[in-house]
């Protein structure tokens, strides 16, 4: 999407208006419609074909059966393979990132930079990153209406241009968001255009956007696949605003801010890790994303889908079914959409409109049994304080709230201005997300154009490490070198296969051997990284007179890097021990208390003492009234994915009258939880901003 072109002097709009070059311009924009339009109907009924094959048919037809909760994990983990070497190997980077949220300025995409657009696109959006098809619809539309015009005019004037392109856009979003007009005030809006400029854009634009809705409604009677437009079948009935639901707009306006604030957090703060590496990066992100969805159907029951893709298909079930859901099922899906929507920020290519306005109808949904809220309006300003929150577009976000609501929208008007004024404030107030630094700020309105990444400028400073740095453990990360980025591979490897053993599915598929000895290959990158980081606080300990220290071993109990690094390791020696023992079969109940369960305990106790170890050595480099360092942080996610693995360990003891495990799904969750603890803090160990190390500059161009 692009920015209006700078007016020359003396520029009248309205003789532009009457003049033959802007007539003939609105006579392309109706022309170029048709096609624009049947390229976008065709590309998302592509995407909704993949998603009904890969999670739909594929299973049915491999499994005899629906997908079960393990079926995403390989899917996304393609998803970011796939869109990882587009956005590195192709012309264009994919488009811009959605962490900056709708990026004016810079032009239009060319024609060559268009094939890598629709095609990270295309696996971003049919594998169940959960990002919406807005964004890059909008730049295919502006590269195929600049496109167009260069081909009919190669010395067109950039304000040519410029109309076009927006044009293009308003037409490839036609009846995506449920109205042609819903549309084009949401590009008009983002873009910044006002006075007499926006009625020279607007008018082409809205002529494309209405025979491109036409051209949609035809090709959906004739081709019967879709209208792929947002809009909500059942709409529960609306009640006069009261005092009491115009405070809770207040309310949900704050919650809307903080939940928008916590998101992007998340997507800016993992960009400078995607840039260390993108395919090795979006792929483990995938991972997690795969992981999320499938822990939220093992604990909910519902369907993995409803975490994954954008929720535009999603949203009108969660509506109708709203007194399905009990409060900690809808607690749940919102925190799994959200970490599943952070994370697909930072490295995939896609637009935050839908997931947005999902993640907000179910906090309206969870908010709705509050003293004097009904649904009808808590759905509204759910929606409304989140799109507010992420979309910094506060007209827009009311809008897509009200108008989604039907005839009943006009009722809840006033709570949802509320909620968005509320929530548009706040957003602004908050601190921005993610790694400081020059460039980094996404922007700060509508209109604003989003700077570069800390990493696009070449290098990141930041300020000299502090003695908390120098902790060594897992729970603490090391300094970002090529050492330290292998430790925390290793980390990563080893807490991924944990949460894979972990899953009830995976055992049930593989065999029970089989799913022993993925916890026996996790334990043995656990114990590889926890050598390298023992080795490491050897080499950090304090010169002996003259000499540095370079032995294998030393005693230094009194140094707090050490003593966590040697404990970790001792605990991942029992982990090894236990695992290792898990693989023999028919032991006796006896055995397996002595040589599974107890090694087993004693690797939870290590890892619980080291990680608070490291935590308090951490916690020594906080200087009062400054936030606390990124190894505290890292520390605390870590800390608590011990404590998950000592209640793993307490739910596996085997009862010796029955030989069963005490508790064998609390076990199994206590691993998976611990798992995806350790995985986190693992991948923000990668993160220079984890270390205040400085990253050496980058000679590519950086999304």
């Amino acid at each position: 999407m692009s920015g209006p072109a700078a007016s020359p002097p003396n520029f009248d709009p309205a003789v532009v208006i009457r003049s033959k070059q802007y007539i003939s311009a609105l006579v392309l924009a109706a022309v170029l419609g048709v096609p624009i339009s049947a390229i976008a109907y065709g590309f998302l009924a592509l995407v909704a074909a993949v998603q009904r094959y890969v999670f739909g048919g594929l299973p049915n037809q491999v499994l005899g059966g629906p997908a079960p909760a393990w079926w995403p994990v390989p899917w996304l983990v393609l998803c970011g393979l796939l869109t990882a070497l587009t956005i590195r190997y192709l012309p264009g980077t994919g488009g811009h990132s959605p962490a900056f949220g709708f990026k004016t300025g810079g032009g239009p995409p060319s024609g060559r930079e268009l094939v890598g657009i629709i095609l990270a696109a295309l696996t971003t959006l049919s594998l169940g990153a959960v990002l919406g098809p807005e964004g890059p619809l909008i730049a295919i539309g502006g590269g195929l209406g600049a496109l167009a015009l260069h081909l009919v005019k190669k010395d067109a004037p950039p304000m040519a241009l410029t109309i076009m392109a927006s044009a293009g856009s308003f037409a490839a979003i036609s009846t995506l968001l449920g109205s042609p007009v819903l549309g084009a005030f949401l590009i008009m809006e983002a873009a910044g255009i006002g006075g007499m400029t926006l009625s020279l854009m607007a008018l082409p634009g809205l002529l494309a956007s209405g025979v491109g809705a036409l051209v949609f409604v035809g090709l959906d009677g004739w081709t019967g696949l879709g209208s792929f437009s947002l809009a909500l079948p059942v709409v529960p009935p609306a009640e006069p605003p009261t005092l009491a639901t115009l405070g809770w707009a207040v309310v949900m306006g704050l919650a809307g801010a903080l939940l928008g604030w916590l998101i992007r957090w998340v997507g800016l703060s993992l960009r400078p890790v995607v840039h260390l590496n993108r395919v090795l990066v979006t792929s483990a992100l995938g991972l997690l994303i795969g992981l999320t969805a499938m822990t939220y159907q093992l604990i909910s029951g519902q369907s993995f889908t409803q975490v994954l893709f954008s929720g535009q298909d999603a949203l009108p079930e969660l509506v109708e079914r709203a007194a399905d859901y009990s409060l900690p099922v809808l607690v749940l899906l919102i925190a799994c959409k959200t970490l599943a929507y952070g994370l697909s920020l930072s490295a995939f290519r896609g637009g935050p409109v839908f997931p947005s306005m999902f993640i907000g109808a179910a906090l309206g949904i969870a908010s709705s049994g509050l003293p004097g809220m009904n649904l009808a309006a808590a759905i509204g300003m759910g929606i409304g304080a989140m799109c507010a929150a992420m979309l910094r577009l506060p007209l827009t976000s009311t809008l897509l709230a009200t108008l989604l609501l039907g005839v009943d929208g006009v009722a809840v008007t006033p709570q949802v201005v509320v909620a968005v004024a509320v929530s548009f404030v706040i957003s602004n107030v908050l601190p921005v997300p993610g790694p400081r630094g020059p460039g980094s700020d996404p922007g700060s309105g509508p209109g604003t154009t989003a700077s570069a990444a800390p990493e696009d400028a070449g290098g990141i400073q930041h300020p000299p490490p502090s003695s908390a740095d120098r902790a060594t453990e897992f729970s603490s990360a090391g300094r970002s070198t090529a050492g330290g980025r292998r430790i925390a591979w290793l980390f990563i490897i080893g807490s991924s296969l944990f949460a894979l053993g972990a899953v009830p599915q995976y055992a049930e598929a593989v065999g029970l051997r089989w799913c022993a000895a993925t916890f026996f290959a996790g334990s043995l990158f656990f114990t590889g990284a926890a050598f390298l980081q023992y080795r490491g606080a050897v080499d950090a300990l304090p010169a002996v007179g003259s000499t540095r220290r370079n032995s294998f071993w030393a005693w230094a109990p009194r140094n707090l890097g050490w003593l966590a690094g040697a404990v970790q390791l001792a605990g991942t020696l029992w982990f090894n021990w236990s695992t290792g023992n898990a693989l023999r079969e028919n032991l006796s109940a006896a055995l397996t208390d002595q040589r599974v369960w107890r090694p087993d305990a004693l690797g939870s106790v290590a890892f619980l003492v080291s990680s608070g170890v490291a935590l308090r050595d951490a916690g020594r480099g906080a200087i009062a009234g400054l936030p606390r360092p990124r190894t505290w942080k890292i520390g605390i996610i870590n800390v608590a994915g011990s404590v998950a693995f000592g209640i793993s360990a307490i739910a596996a003891f085997v009862i010796p009258s029955s030989g069963n495990m005490w508790n064998a799904e609390l076990s199994n969750l206590g691993t998976l939880v611990g798992a995806l603890c350790f995985l986190t803090g693992a991948i923000l160990m990668l993160s220079p901003q984890s270390t205040d190390a400085a990253v050496p500059a980058d000679r590519g161009t950086h999304p």
